[in-house]
């Protein structure tokens, strides 16, 4: 058995001409904290699309806990225990934040349970362990005081803490999260900051695209670096600062 919790080969994905990942080999191992960066257009997106599930890779193989899943649909990949966030955060604006964690936390297995859901919400009868999780959650990115607000009514940034906590209520092992940083204040990045922390320190395996290089250099073990699809760079953060390729790929080449 490997060692690798993930881990990818011959990854190779294009849209068009445009070739948006060619990956010949990269893997990740459990408990890490890993940041993958990049310029914009560098592939970072597309790789978590093609490793979650939500878009096929051209060829190439990509294996969770040493089972082949290239061709595996995402909740499936999500029942084997990784989930992810979106640069567009996908929440339920019909429910109340609290419902939005109680849905999530749930463990759906099919379209039908959704007819239960809404059943069992009428009737108010969660599981009290699950309602005490999710108070827990909307604590820790306080949001505690919008347990009964509409997802419609949050702001980009509330949104954004919505889907984080619907990624975690069911402690994964694997968390992906696209730009969780994006359009939140400087005091709730800093809370994010905090909860991610705690999460990999708690022992899930936590990879994440952030274009906030400072944030990233705060809390990474390890940096991935991607330019036009391709790894360029591999390392902890104080080799990758002073890396010239990465140097080069955000700030272009000097004239000679």
């Amino acid at each position: 058995m490997s060692n690798n919790l993930i881990s990818v080969n011959n990854l190779k994905k294009s849209f068009g001409g445009l070739k948006a990942v060619d990956v010949q080999e990269l893997s990740f191992k459990e408990g890490e904290l890993t940041s993958i960066i990049g310029p914009n257009g560098a592939g970072k997106t597309t790789f978590f699309d093609l490793i979650s599930g939500f878009q096929d890779a051209d060829s190439g193989s990509i294996f969770l806990k040493d089972k082949d899943i290239s061709n595996a649909q995402p909740y499936k990949i999500a029942r084997m225990g990784m989930v992810r966030t979106f640069q567009l955060t996908k929440v339920f604006d019909r429910m109340t934040v609290m419902e939005n964690l109680l849905f999530s936390g749930s463990n759906i297995k099919n379209d039908s349970f959704l007819r239960s859901f809404i059943k069992l919400n009428s009737q108010k009868l969660y599981e009290s362990n699950l309602r005490e999780k999710a108070n827990e959650i909307m604590n820790d990115l306080n949001i505690g005081h919008m347990a009964n607000s509409y997802a419609r009514e949050l702001s980009g940034g509330q949104k954004k803490l919505l889907e984080l906590a619907r990624s975690i209520i069911n402690k994964p092992e694997i968390l992906l999260l696209d730009e969780p940083l994006a359009g939140v204040n400087p005091k709730l990045a800093e809370d994010i900051l905090s909860l991610i922390t705690k999460l990999s320190d708690s022992g899930i395996t936590i990879l994440m695209v952030e274009h906030n290089i400072e944030a990233v250099m705060k809390i990474s073990e390890r940096i991935v670096v991607l330019a036009e699809g391709s790894l360029i760079a591999d390392g902890i953060p104080n080799e990758i600062r002073t890396d010239s390729n990465v140097i080069e790929a955000y700030l272009g080449k000097a004239d000679e």
